[in-house]
C-alpha cells in the first residue's frame, strides 16, 4: 500500500528520493537487460548504446530532441525487423514478442531521458524479465532468472524499508524462501505453455556439432572425429536398450565414388514416398517398440537420428523408404523430439528393383583380389545366408586391425588396399570394403552412417551420445530382408589409439570396454541437466499427465512426493529462522540473547538507556527466586569490562542453567 500511495500521490517526490529511486531502477535495468541484449539486432543495440551515453551525460532533453530520438528509435526497430514482415513471419508469436520488446525499450529510453519517474518506468523491468522468458530455455537462464527475481525483490524492499543493505537482503531472502512452496505448487498444477526454442546466447548450445551429410569419405576427409562433445541426449521410457541395439540411423549410401560414397541419385523415384509413419508395405514386422526423447544439438544438416528402426517421424520430419528421418531444412538450432523405434524388425521385400541394382554395383577390375575372393565364396556357397556368414568369416580371418590412424589406402582400389595390403582402418574402411566385397559376391549391400551409442555413457534411463560415437556399418539384402552387419566386429586387433579414443564400434571388435568415455561424475551431471530440462524447463501438460498417472499407479510415489514437500517446508523454515536472526556484533551480548528473549516473553523488556546491570537487577528484584541472574550479571560485566575472556564458558553455562530452571516453572 505504501508503494502504491507514493505513485498515486499528487505531491512531487523529494529530490533525494527521486534520485535514489532512479539509481535503483538503473540497477534493475542493468540486471534484466543482459539476456535481451543477446537477442536484439544490431540496429537496436546501437540505439540503446546511444541512449546509455545520453543518460550518462545527464543533459536536459528538449522536445525536439525527444522527437528526433523517437524517429531514430523507430528506424532502428524497422531495420532490426526488416525482412521478417511477411505473412508467415507475422503469424509467429516470436516476432510479435520481439516487436513488443523493441517498443518497450524505446518507451523506457525516452522516459528515462526525462529524468522523471512514473509507474510505467517502475514496472518495465518486470515486463522485460517476462519477455526474456519467451526467447530463452536453458538451465543457465533458469538460474539467471532466479537471480533477477531476487534482485528485483531486494530493490523493492530497499526502496520501501529504507534500511541498510544487510536488513533489506535478509528480508528479501525471507520472502523469497517463503514463496518457494507456493511456487512449487503453482508450477506443478499450471504447466508451462510450450513455445519454439530459441538458440541464442544463454542457451549455450548453438555450437554446431558434426553431422552426416549423405556422404562418407575414405580419404583424409573421412569420418574420424575424436571429440567428446555431446551430439545428442536420449531419455528412454524404461531402461536403456542393450548396446547391440543402440544404432542411431543417419544417411544410407549406395554409390561408390572411389574416394567417397553417396546416396541414391536424385532422379531415382521410390514407390513409397516419405511419410510420418512406417507401416506396410515399408516393413513386414516391427517388434520390441521403444519410446524415447532426443535432444539433438545443431548439425546444419537435415538428418534426425533415431534408433533402428524408426516407426514414427517427429513433427515436421518424414521417414523415407530407406528409413532415413529428415527435416525439410538444416538443423540450425537444438531439436527436441519424441521418437519410437522397433528393435526387432524385418523389411526389404518392397525394395524396388532399380534400387537393388544400385546396391549390386561393383567394379571387379577396380579390386581384382577382392573380386576373386568374392567369386570363390559365390561359387562355394549358393545359399545367400551361408554366403553372408562366409563373408563375415573371411573378414575375421583376414587379421584386420581397428585403428583411428591407419596408413592411407589406395583409393583407386580401396577394398584390395584395405583387405590385402594395409589391413588397418576404422569403421568407414571396414564398411566400405565389406559392402564392395558383398556386392562382388552377388549380395546387394549398402552403407549406413549414424551413431553407435555407448552404454558406458548411460545412467538410469539417460544416454549421452558424443561426436566420437559417429559410426558406419553395412546392410545386406538377404532373402528379401535388409540385415545390419557390424563390420568393425570382424577386427582381429584394436590399436591403442582406438582403445583410448573409445571410438564407436571398437567395443564390438573385441567385446570389451575400449576406453573411459564420459567420467561417471560428468555423466551424472549430464543426467541431472537432462532431468532439469525435461521436468522443469519443458514441463508441459503431457508431463503433468505423466505425474498424475504415476501417482495413480504407484502409491509409494505419493509418499515420496509428500516427503519431498515436507523436506522443502523444513528447509524453508530453517532458512527463514536463520535469516530472521539478527546479526550480533557483540559476542558477549550474543551469549545473553536466549536469556533476554525468555525475559521479554514474560514482560521484562530492557528500557531505552537502561544498562544491562540495571535491567538484570530489576528482573531479580521482581523475582527473587531467580538467583542465577545475579551470577549471570557478575560474569557478564567481568567479561565485558574486566576483560576476563576466560569466563565466557562459565557465562554460557549460567545462561543454560537459567533456561533449564525456568523451563518447567509455571508463572
Amino acid at each position: 500500500m505504501r508503494f502504491s500511495k507514493r505513485w498515486r500521490s499528487t505531491e512531487p517526490m523529494p529530490r533525494d528520493d527521486g534520485a535514489r529511486l532512479l539509481r535503483l531502477l538503473d540497477i534493475a535495468y542493468l540486471t534484466v537487460l543482459p539476456p535481451l541484449l543477446l537477442v536484439l539486432k544490431l540496429p537496436m543495440l546501437i540505439f540503446l548504446a546511444g541512449m546509455a551515453v545520453l543518460i550518462g551525460l545527464r543533459k536536459k532533453v528538449t522536445l525536439p530532441t525527444q522527437l528526433a530520438i523517437l524517429f531514430v528509435g523507430g528506424a532502428a526497430i524497422f531495420l532490426s525487423l526488416y525482412g521478417a514482415f511477411n505473412f508467415i513471419g507475422l503469424s509467429r508469436l516470436k516476432l510479435f514478442v520481439e516487436l513488443l520488446t523493441y517498443l518497450l525499450l524505446l518507451a523506457v529510453s525516452l522516459q528515462r531521458l526525462t529524468g522523471k519517474i512514473n509507474i510505467y518506468l517502475a514496472i518495465s523491468p518486470m515486463l522485460l524479465l517476462a519477455l526474456s522468458l519467451f526467447f530463452f530455455d536453458s538451465i543457465p537462464m533458469l538460474l539467471y532468472v532466479v537471480f533477477e527475481i531476487f534482485v528485483l525483490l531486494w530493490l523493492i524492499l530497499t526502496w520501501q524499508m529504507r534500511s541498510d543493505l544487510s536488513g533489506s537482503i535478509r528480508m528479501a531472502g525471507t520472502l523469497f524462501l517463503l514463496s518457494l512452496p507456493l511456487v512449487v505448487l503453482l508450477f506443478i498444477f499450471f504447466p508451462r505453455i510450450s513455445f519454439g526454442h530459441a538458440s541464442y546466447g544463454f542457451r549455450g548450445e548453438s555450437i554446431t556439432r558434426m553431422g552426416h551429410d549423405g556422404t562418407m569419405r575414405l580419404d583424409a576427409g573421412a569420418l574420424n572425429v575424436l571429440s567428446d562433445r555431446i551430439v545428442m541426449e536420449v531419455g528412454f521410457e524404461g531402461e536403456v536398450p542393450p548396446e547391440s541395439s543402440l544404432y542411431f540411423r543417419g544417411s544410407v549410401l549406395y554409390l561408390d565414388k572411389k574416394d567417397h560414397w553417396e546416396a541414391l541419385p536424385t532422379y531415382v523415384r521410390r514407390r513409397i514416398a516419405p511419410r510420418k509413419y512406417a507401416m506396410p508395405p515399408m516393413l513386414e514386422k516391427a517388434d520390441d517398440i521403444v519410446i524415447y526423447k532426443v535432444s539433438l544439438y545443431p548439425t546444419r544438416k537435415r538428418w534426425l537420428y533415431m534408433l533402428d528402426l524408426p516407426i514414427e517421424a517427429p513433427e515436421g520430419a518424414s521417414i523415407d523408404a530407406d528409413f532415413q528421418v529428415t527435416l525439410k531444412k538444416p538443423i540450425d538450432e537444438p531439436q527436441i523430439y519424441a521418437a519410437s523405434s522397433a528393435l526387432r524388425y524385418r523389411y526389404g521385400a518392397s525394395t524396388e528393383k532399380e534400387v537393388v541394382a544400385f546396391a549390386r554395383q561393383a567394379d571387379p577390375e577396380a579390386n581384382p583380389k577382392t573380386a576373386a575372393a568374392a567369386q570363390k565364396l559365390r561359387t562355394v556357397y549358393a545359399d545367400e545366408e551361408e554366403r553372408l556368414g562366409a563373408l563375415i568369416t573371411f573378414f575375421r580371418e583376414s587379421k584386420l586391425t581397428y585403428t583411428l590412424h591407419p596408413e592411407p589406402i589406395d583409393l583407386n582400389r580401396s577394398a584390395d588396399s584395405f583387405l590385402f595390403d594395409k589391413k588397418g582402418g576404422y569403421c568407414v574402411h571396414f564398411a566400405s570394403s565389406f559392402v564392395t566385397m558383398a556386392r562382388l559376391a552377388g549380395l546387394p549391400a549398402r552403407i549406413v552412417t549414424g551413431y553407435k551409442g555407448n552404454r558406458s555413457n548411460s545412467v538410469k534411463n539417460y544416454l549421452a551420445v558424443e561426436e566420437r560415437d559417429a559410426h558406419a556399418w553395412a546392410e545386406v539384402l538377404v532373402d528379401g530382408a535388409w540385415r545390419r552387419v557390424e563390420t568393425t566386429a570382424t577386427a582381429a586387433y584394436i590399436a591403442g589409439d582406438a582403445a583410448r579414443a573409445n571410438a564407436a564400434g571398437a567395443k564390438e571388435a573385441q567385446g570389451r570396454e575400449t576406453g573411459p568415455g564420459i567420467s561417471r561424475a560428468g555423466l551424472y551431471l549430464l543426467y541431472a541437466k537432462y532431468r532439469i530440462e525435461t521436468w522443469i524447463l519443458r514441463y508441459s501438460r503431457f508431463r503433468q499427465m505423466q505425474l498424475l498417472q504415476k501417482a495413480r499407479e504407484e502409491p509409494e510415489f505419493i509418499l515420496k512426493f509428500a516427503a519431498s514437500v515436507l523436506t522443502l517446508l523444513m528447509l524453508v523454515y530453517l532458512g527463514v529462522n536463520r535469516l530472521r536472526r539478527q546479526p550480533c556484533g557483540d559476542r558477549t551480548l550474543c551469549l545473553l540473547r536466549p536469556l533476554l528473549k525468555r525475559l521479554e516473553r514474560e514482560g521484562y523488556v530492557r528500557r531505552e538507556g537502561e544498562t544491562m546491570h540495571a535491567f538484570l537487577t530489576r528482573c531479580r528484584e521482581a523475582r527473587p527466586e531467580r538467583e542465577t541472574l545475579e551470577r549471570v550479571d557478575t560474569l557478564y560485566h567481568a567479561i565485558r569490562y574486566g576483560e576476563r575472556s576466560g569466563e565466557t564458558e562459565r557465562l554460557r553455562r549460567a545462561v543454560r542453567e537459567f533456561l533449564k530452571n525456568e523451563k518447567g516453572r509455571a508463572f
